[in-house]
């Protein structure tokens, strides 16, 4: 059989992707299959489009330019910076993260460690399946660096920013999450980290299982149990063990927040991360107005904020700006 570009090889399994084979490249197809010369790349192209079906969350895309820009990266086995700049552009860097997990698996030399990094930028979310199993649910703004391929005695990770963890069960080898502000240790669960740089807390919430908080040195600050919350307060090191209903804490994965009691100055730095617009308050009292509610990250901003203004007795300017941050002030009515 004569040789053939990995590049064609790609293009032939995209179309075969979107039912967009001739009849004479089904046969080409085919014949590749039954080749042993093409076994490697074509093991690369199904594993990835498996991996990668599980692997975004965001659902407008597309998906022929994923396919191409996973090609176009497939040599590329180590350190990949992976910066979204456009929302729509989301899923196609969600689907690049599982390219350094194929790669690194595949790759020649299995003794150096790949690492990926993923940054949602402001506005953002997306979801993320570790090599492992593990599912990794990414807030805006949040920074994820991973290796590509786990060592066999740990499973660790670095956060900066808010994650939801849904960690594959292994009593053997520990899932870690490094933080600036501490280290969550779990060997199976689900639980959210919100350790934003800029905020004086790093909070991590149990849904389910357990999980333990050590300090940045190893000792350990806490044991969690379903429906515990850990606040550490990042100057003081203090800490608060609270009882909290999760579904408050875990329902941003589906682009809802639920707000109960929630101060308005809280909820601004959602807001801010979540539409990526800069919101100030032109009276500090107003910061302290309790909201309860929900809010949908589908809908317009300026839907929530004419709610405020009808309920919380302020009123708000929105002010467009093209060339940098939107900006929304509040003050009292």
């Amino acid at each position: 059989m004569k040789e053939i570009s990995s590049n064609r090889i790609w293009d032939l399994f995209i179309k075969r992707i979107h039912n967009s084979l001739t009849k004479k490249e089904v046969e080409e197809i085919e014949e590749l299959e039954e080749s042993k010369e093409n076994n490697t790349i074509i093991s690369q192209v199904k594993r990835i489009h498996m991996m990668s079906l599980h692997s975004y969350m965001i659902p407008s895309f597309d998906k022929e330019k994923n396919w191409k820009y996973i090609n176009s990266q497939i040599n590329s086995p180590f350190r990949k910076i992976i910066h979204s700049n456009l929302l729509r552009y989301a899923a196609v860097f969600i689907v690049a993260v599982t390219i350094g997990i194929v790669v690194a698996n595949l790759a020649p030399n299995a003794n150096k460690v790949a690492f990926n990094k993923i940054e949602m930028d402001w506005g953002q979310m997306g979801k993320i399946t570790l090599e492992d199993g593990t599912q990794v649910w990414l807030n805006a703004g949040t920074t994820l660096e991973y290796p590509t391929t786990f060592a066999s005695s740990d499973r660790i990770v670095e956060l900066d920013g808010e994650a939801q963890f849904k960690v594959v069960h292994n009593t053997d080898v520990p899932f870690e999450v490094y933080t600036k502000s501490g280290i969550i240790k779990v060997y199976g669960t689900t639980f959210n980290v919100a350790a934003y740089d800029e905020d004086s807390e790093m909070v991590v919430t149990l849904i389910e299982g357990k999980v333990s908080v050590e300090n940045t040195n190893g000792d350990l600050l806490a044991a969690l149990s379903p429906s515990e919350q850990l606040h550490i307060d990042k100057k003081t090191g203090k800490l608060r063990l609270q009882k909290v209903n999760t579904e408050f804490y875990s329902n941003w994965i589906e682009g809802k927040l639920l707000l109960d009691e929630t101060k308005l100055s809280d909820l601004i730095k959602i807001l801010k991360r979540w539409y990526n617009i800069d919101i100030k308050l032109l009276n500090e009292d107003i910061g302290d107005i309790k909201i309860s509610g929900t809010i949908s990250k589908n809908k317009p901003l300026d839907l929530f904020l004419k709610v405020l203004e009808g309920m919380y007795g302020i009123k708000y300017e929105y002010i467009y700006n093209n060339e940098n941050k939107d900006v929304v002030l509040i003050d009292k009515k």
